[in-house]
Formats: structure tokens, sequence, C-alpha cells
């Protein structure tokens, strides 16, 4: 290596992610263990990526507490549940092509304010997981992969994106089951990028 190559990203380049299931048993050990049986033979699916590392409510922009919260006349959900806190979600700042590596957010709660690393995803009817690579100046990023679908000024980005999974391949998929419980399950998946999933899947 000389120091002066360059690598280069495109819109080829998939996300790859391995999925680590927690311990089970009875019900939710069968659900898993459905799963890791259909997903090898040619299924996808779309996860909701929810990074356990990602910026403190107040770093989000968010003021007063971050707990769950019940209807304005103090009552709950008929289950009993409040509404669950969410981090706020903003408008794009900009448009940026399909196949682009920058992208724009305005001045609003989080908008200014990621750095390297943060996952950042779009909506709606955009399916990927996108990693700040780069903090080009106030609100200008540059991201890995590039964009898999044009945003347009009507398009809003969040901190918990959905991205489309599908098995690397037939044997990707592992579990076990001990006398106590079923542990070990995990599944190798990579991307399945937006314009394929319009064309190839079905709900």
């Amino acid at each position: 290596m000389s120091g002066f190559e360059q690598t280069f990203d495109t819109v080829g380049d998939v996300v790859s992610l391995r999925l680590n299931f927690a311990i089970a048993k009875n019900r939710q050990a069968r659900h898993n263990r459905g799963i890791v049986t259909a997903l090898p033979n040619g299924n996808a699916f779309r996860l909701k990526y929810l990074d356990p590392d990602r910026m403190l409510p107040a770093e989000a922009g968010i003021v007063g507490a971050f707990v769950s919260q019940p209807w304005s006349n103090g009552q709950p959900w008929s289950n009993g549940l409040n509404w669950q806190p969410a981090y706020p979600t903003i408008s794009v700042g900009a448009a940026s092509a399909y196949d682009s590596g920058i992208v724009y957010l305005p001045n609003t709660f989080w908008g200014h304010s990621l750095t390297i690393g943060d996952h950042i995803g779009f909506f709606p009817f955009h399916f990927g997981l996108y990693t700040v690579t780069q903090v080009i100046g106030d609100g200008e990023y540059r991201i890995w992969p590039r964009l898999r679908k044009a945003l347009t000024t009507d398009s809003f980005c969040t901190l918990s994106p959905t991205i489309v999974l599908r098995p690397k391949g037939k044997d990707v998929a592992t579990w076990r089951r001990n006398p106590s419980n079923q542990d070990g399950v995990s599944i190798d998946c990579s991307e399945v990028i937006d314009p394929y999933v319009r064309t190839a899947f079905t709900e």
C-alpha cells in the first residue's frame, strides 16, 4: 500500500447484520424456531432498527422526562398501557438524488447534532439503514451506504430506520435447545435494497 489508494462505496454495497435472539422457551422458543426455518427459504423481513447506543433524549432535543404518557384525560389504553415515548423525526433540509452519499438536515431537534457513527433512516416508503461517516458542515452529512431512494423536501429523517433483510444463505441460521431453554439462536442477514424490495417481494 502506497498511501495513495482510494476506496469507493457504491449503491451495490449492502448492510449486513447478525441477529442474536434472546434466551427463550415455550411459545417464544417455538416462534424463534419457525423464523429460523422459514427465512432461509427465500423470505425477507422488515426490521425497525433501534440503536442501543443512540444519542440520549436530551441530545436529541427532547425537553422533560422521556417516559410513557397517558391520554390527555389521564387514562391509559384499554390494556392498561400508556403511550410510549419516541424520538422526534425531522424533515429533510434539501433534496438528494438516488445513489447520493450526501444528505441535508435542518436545525431542528437533532438535525445538526449527528456525529460519525450515528444511524439514520428516511420515510415514507424508504427502506434503508444509513451510517453517518462524515460531518461536512451544519446539517450536511456523508452517509454509507449511498441512498437507496431519492429524497425530496417531503421526506423525513428518523433515528429508528426500517431495513429489509434476508439470510445470506441456506446455512446461516443456527439454534440449539438445552434442557431448560433455547439459546444460541442467530441469523446472518444482508440487506435487500429498496428498489429490489418493491420489484421482488410482496406483503
